[in-house]
């Protein structure tokens, strides 16, 4: 069989990420047919029936995906390639509104995730806590005080002196608590 003799046509030779092609083939007298589409990222064969039809969806892809049908007869094998541009989908913002409609600015968006992850955080750390003996409770809050007081110092140097001040009231008032 020549190239002549092989009819492989698809419908449209540009579309736009997620489009579907069709394509037609015809490779009478053929021993073995196999599409090959290669979207840039990797490449899929696929076995044919000597005549037909099929569609497929082209997602993703490097700008051009190319589509090859490769005819084996009497050991000779030929192949015909058709390229299809694939333009990719055009990227789309989405803003944050509140519950009447009303664009919401970023600050404010920020400041919404970050109280919706300290509430996360806060419910956890409370349910932590709440499995800990009383004693062992204390404990904990005696050391998370002093971590931040060591990060407070850390980050500015001229209140260190002033954290391990607080530091030490604070131990003072718990051991005359007790």
């Amino acid at each position: 069989m020549d190239k002549q003799r092989m009819i492989f046509e698809i419908d449209r030779r540009s579309v736009t990420e997620g489009d579907v092609v069709e394509i037609t083939w015809q490779c009478e007298g053929a021993e073995k047919v196999t599409l090959t589409i290669d979207n840039g990222f990797r490449a899929t064969d696929i076995p044919l029936e000597v005549s037909g039809n099929k569609r497929f969806r082209l997602n993703r892809s490097k700008g051009k995906t190319h589509m090859t049908i490769a005819v084996t007869t009497q050991g000779k094998v030929h192949r015909k390639t058709i390229d299809v541009r694939v333009k990719k989908l055009p990227t789309v913002k989405a803003e944050t509104v509140d519950p009447n409609g009303k664009r919401v600015g970023f600050l404010n968006a920020w400041w919404q995730k970050v109280l919706t992850n300290w509430h996360n955080v806060d419910a956890k750390l409370k349910l932590a806590m709440s499995t800990l003996p009383e004693g062992k409770q204390v404990i904990v809050k005696l050391m998370a005080l002093v971590g931040v007081l060591l990060i407070i110092g850390a980050i500015w140097p001229k209140l260190y002196g002033a954290t391990l001040v607080v530091l030490i009231v604070v131990l003072a008032v718990g051991l005359l608590k007790k």
